[in-house]
């Protein structure tokens, strides 16, 4: 039940950005009558291609299913690429290709679709907001998740941080050359002996 309200949920989604997107139509037209199955943790979405090559939530049995690791489903809000790298696919290996590049580049315009109701000027400026409140979100995200590296590295001697491993690697190296010499000079001064 709740499978199917998330597939028809996408597919309604998808067939608005497709009814402004013609190319994504024409890319799909030739996969009409295939049906791909979306795994992500507990969540699942079946997807159809229709004649026209538009999307439909799926029932028939799946061309290919297309499991993704839930957390790259997060990390996909500030990469579209992570998905890729972090999925499996089973079954129709072109037929995957094909829907996951449309579904890739079809981007949503919410400037567009609230400018309805706030003019072109204030979409813009919400979206431009919106954007500029993600980046600092991120970006605090990073100073925290390092911040909080450098505090267990400094707290637990056990933990080290970038420079501290960066300079015992350069220590190492330089104690592996001295002992490559002393054994090149015990090895010349045994050879003499001999």
């Amino acid at each position: 039940m709740l499978d199917r309200i998330a597939s028809e949920s996408a597919a309604a989604w998808y067939r608005r950005l497709q009814t402004r997107e013609g190319w994504a139509r024409e890319a799909l037209e030739g996969y009409a009558g295939k049906t791909a199955r979306f795994e992500a943790g507990l969540l699942a979405l079946s997807l159809c291609v229709e004649s026209g090559g538009w999307l439909a939530a799926g029932s028939a049995a799946p061309d290919v299913t297309i499991t993704i690791e839930p957390e790259a489903l997060m990390a996909s809000l500030f990469d579209a690429q992570a998905v890729l790298r972090k999925m499996r696919i089973e079954g129709d290996a072109q037929f995957a290709r094909g829907l996951t590049e449309v579904l890739t580049r079809l981007r949503p315009d919410p400037a567009e679709d609230l400018s309805r109701w706030l003019g072109d000027a204030g979409a813009q400026r919400l979206v431009a907001a919106v954007h500029a409140g993600l980046q600092a979100l991120g970006d605090a995200a990073q100073r925290l998740a390092r911040q909080g590296a450098d505090y267990f590295a400094a707290e637990n001697p056990m933990l080290v941080g970038r420079q501290e491993f960066a300079r015992y690697v350069q220590e190492l190296a330089q104690l592996l050359v001295r002992l490559d010499r002393l054994e090149a000079k015990v090895g010349a001064g045994g050879a003499d002996g001999a």
